[in-house]
């Protein structure tokens, strides 16, 4: 006679919001690699302005840390924009102050500061592959208990 071992809800709990965390850092992986990539072909370089630096505090007491800036566009209008950026960069850079500015020719509303703020290929890499450890575990967990619960 066969002996049949209950899976525990807790388990069947476990293994789901594991491959629902690995699913969110493999999409998250992609999303930031294709901004990388996206960000790669900004082929615009222009020296940008800053005009101001601010706070915004998030509901968990941390924040993140944004510039203001304007530059002029090779067709030759201000456009004027905010990015997010590191702290340690936000420290340095002072109100006044230049900086490159990377943007996307055709549409030079897409840009970005090269003091910080554009996604980077190792940190997807590390998302993909925090990502497909938690599937694995989830996956593994899930075949172990069908294979006990078939013996």
């Amino acid at each position: 006679m066969a002996r049949r071992v209950k899976v525990s809800l807790s388990n069947i709990i476990i293994e789901v919001v594991c491959l629902l965390i690995g699913l969110f850092f493999v999409l998250s992986s992609w999303w930031t690699y294709s901004e990388y990539k996206s960000v790669q072909d900004y082929s615009g370089r222009v020296m940008g302005h800053i005009t101001k630096k601010h706070f915004q505090t998030a509901a968990d007491g941390g924040g993140n840390y944004y510039l203001d800036y304007w530059f002029m566009s090779s067709a030759g209008s201000k456009i004027s924009a905010s990015s997010m950026i590191a702290k340690q960069q936000w420290d340095m850079l002072q109100v006044d102050d230049t900086l490159e500015i990377r943007f996307d020719p055709s549409n030079p509303h897409r840009n970005i500061p090269m003091a910080g703020g554009s996604p980077s290929l190792i940190w997807s890499l590390f998302m993909l592959a925090m990502g497909l450890v938690f599937m694995v575990f989830g996956v593994s967990r899930f075949l172990t208990s069908f294979k006990k619960q078939k013996s």
